[in-house]
């Protein structure tokens, strides 16, 4: 009864709960597209550098993190073969690789590039690798082709059946130099990868450096990303940390993640505007009705009306208010946040150029995560709650006697 008391006073005065109804629609409709397109960047820049880049897991030399090079590259021996297959049930599949620069030259032209060598079949398991294939064919694990990045392939002018050269230094001082066939072409989303990148299979790089069995890193990839913790944990015991590190995505990306943390706190001051607006639409609403109703109020407390009964009655108006523009609002961002996320906003211009310079897509992606529209409704929920314990004061110190007066 209380309930169906509550819903049919909101809409005595229509006008007045429709424009409060409306401001919370519109806030929670910012506040989400807001909140998805910042997620949805900083989604997109971890995707691309744990897809590229670092993995879930990394296993390398102990040296490797603070001075990358080949000569502090592991030694894939039994130990470490011995610890994947121990915690075989947590790992879904493992990405070896060796990394290394090369000058590459093609006729009259040069450029530095970064030489990767992979395992093809399990480096598309992480990153769809063969997807971007626009030209030639794959590489196989036996190859001693290579495979270019579509930028770099535009910098050297060759194509699929062209050779190329790459220089370099190799293990423990030796020198590494070889002339190489390009059997592919890939399209690389990162413009810094598409202009530097060289793939080779594994064997294939290793013999270039003079690094037989030997890697810069071991990507791990955990069955569940959620138990990424325990299973570095697992690793790191069953492991001679004195030679191996074992590190998350955070620790490799500490940088980036320090960059995310610093924005996030500039944003959540515009968050908080939406916020503040929320709340005083709100207050106003409730600060109107129980000037208005005073009278009302007075005369059903007068008749027998409990109290609690009524201030529960004022309360729940407060919350059916939020609850509607806080539905209409997620109604209505749902479609819009959809067809952004499947249809990222392409960038040009110089903010292109900037998202360039740092090595990701210039697109402005946004999230699609369903604690996306949870977390705007809990917190105008919230805010609706403490708004709506004004009206349960107010209704507790009313006074009779002034109110008939």
């Amino acid at each position: 009864m209380l309930i169906t008391l509550a819903w049919r006073n909101l809409w005595r005065n229509r006008k007045r709960s429709l424009i409060t109804i409306s401001s919370v629609l519109f806030a929670v409709f910012l506040a989400i597209m807001f909140d998805s397109m910042e997620r949805g960047s900083y989604e997109r820049m971890i995707d691309s550098m744990v897809k590229y880049s670092t993995g879930y897991i990394q296993i390398q030399d102990v040296l490797y993190e603070d001075e990358p090079s080949i000569d502090n590259s592991l030694l894939f021996d039994q130990e470490v073969e011995d610890l994947l297959i121990k915690h075989a049930g947590q790992i879904d599949y493992y990405v070896p690789r060796i990394q290394g620069f090369a000058l590459a030259a093609a006729g009259s032209q040069t450029r530095g590039s970064y030489v990767m060598g992979i395992d093809p079949e399990s480096e598309t398991k992480l990153n769809d690798l063969c997807d971007d294939l626009i030209e030639g064919e794959f590489l196989t694990s036996k190859d001693e082709d290579i495979m270019l990045a579509d930028g770099l392939a535009g910098i050297l002018g060759v194509g699929v059946g062209d050779s190329i050269v790459l220089l370099g230094q190799g293990f423990q001082g030796s020198t590494a130099a070889g002339l190489y066939r390009v059997k592919g072409i890939v399209e690389l989303k990162v413009p810094e990868m598409s202009n530097n990148t060289i793939y080779m299979s594994l064997p294939a790089a290793q013999w270039f450096y003079m690094a037989d069995d030997r890697l810069t890193s071991l990507i791990v990839m955990p069955r569940n990303p959620r138990h990424t913790g325990q299973l570095v944990r697992d690793l790191r015991a069953g492991i001679d940390q004195e030679w191996y590190a074992v590190l998350t995505w955070e620790q490799m990306l500490k940088d980036l993640l320090a960059l995310m943390k610093f924005d996030m706190a500039g944003s959540m001051v515009m968050m908080g505007i939406l916020y503040i607006v929320v709340t005083f639409g709100l207050f106003g609403t409730i600060l109107t009705m129980m000037i208005e109703r005073q009278r009302e109020f007075g005369m059903l407390i007068s008749l027998g009306m409990k109290r609690s009964r009524l201030a529960a009655v004022v309360f729940m108006e407060s919350i059916f208010i939020s609850l509607s523009g806080i539905m209409a609002g997620i109604l209505l961002s749902i479609p819009i946040v959809l067809y952004f996320y499947y249809n990222p906003i392409p960038l040009s211009g110089e903010m292109a150029e900037t998202m360039a310079e740092y090595g990701f897509e210039a697109v402005l992606p946004f999230s699609a995560t369903p604690a996306l529209f949870i977390k705007q409704a809990r917190i105008v929920l919230v805010l609706a709650f403490v708004v709506g314990l004004y009206p349960i004061k107010k209704v507790f110190q009313l006074d009779i006697m002034k109110v008939k007066k």
